[in-house]
């Protein structure tokens, strides 16, 4: 294990401690770490398969991570172990809830959140973005079709018609799926086994 990758998984007790105890008061108040919000559903991830698929994608070496509907900030705090990352988020109160996470574990150098409708932002910068979608994400496919970089989609979902499929990960009963645009003719020839 390399000094930074043991940095690194030193910086995620922190995460996993804050956000177990806020799920755990959410789940006391009877609401639990998912809910509606104005464009869907949110419900968070789970820190450790988020880590580990980050990991097995090599995050650090993205300059800018973009989290797109990122709720209470969970996946942009684990991001920013890795590189610069920013959450957002249209749902107020969540985006509340992310930037008090933030400060609480003080990742503000690393971490930024924007309340907002990230199909009304430029994400041209960003090398990686990611989605946990709720529905399908045309629109946002749609934003996607010159853009170099990567999207990462967990969880099950539509698969996109415009972007291919380059790689496919598990972890326990959690996946993601990497897509990148320009690739939908490869991945149709090589399909990836698994997620449908």
């Amino acid at each position: 294990m390399t000094r930074e990758s043991r940095l690194r998984a030193r910086g995620l007790l922190p995460i996993l401690r804050h956000y177990r105890h806020l799920h755990e008061l959410l789940e006391q108040s009877g609401q639990g770490p998912y809910r509606m919000t104005s464009r869907g559903a949110w419900a968070a991830s789970r820190i450790a398969h988020v880590h580990y698929f980050f990991k097995r994608l090599g995050l650090e070496k993205d300059r800018l991570f973009i989290d797109l509907g990122s709720g209470d900030g969970l996946v942009a705090c684990v991001a920013g172990l890795f590189t610069r990352s920013i959450g957002i988020e249209v749902d107020p109160d969540l985006c509340r809830t992310a930037l008090e996470a933030i400060r609480s574990l003080r990742m503000n150098h690393r971490v930024e959140i924007l309340c907002g409708d990230y199909l009304t932002m430029n994400l041209q910068r960003a090398d990686c973005l990611y989605l946990y979608p709720d529905k399908p994400f045309m629109p946002l496919e749609a934003l996607l079709t010159s853009w170099p970089g990567r999207l990462l989609v967990y969880g099950p979902h539509i698969p996109p018609k415009h972007l291919g499929s380059e790689l496919n990960l598990q972890c326990g009963r959690e996946r993601l799926q990497v897509y990148r645009p320009g690739t939908a003719n490869r991945s149709r020839l090589n399909p990836q086994p698994g997620l449908r």
